[in-house]
């Protein structure tokens, strides 16, 4: 048995979209935070 996968941009980029969206939305915040938790740091 064989299974052909074929990949497109289109398929890559809308496939579970929302859930991609609200993963770039968390992983930012993360990021601001922990940048403003060193800068914070590198202050005192």
């Amino acid at each position: 048995m064989k299974i052909k996968v074929r990949l497109n941009l289109k398929t890559l980029l809308f496939n579970n979209f929302w859930l991609k969206v609200i993963s770039f939305i968390i992983a930012l915040i993360a990021w601001l935070y922990v940048n403003g938790e060193i800068m914070r740091g590198i202050k005192i």
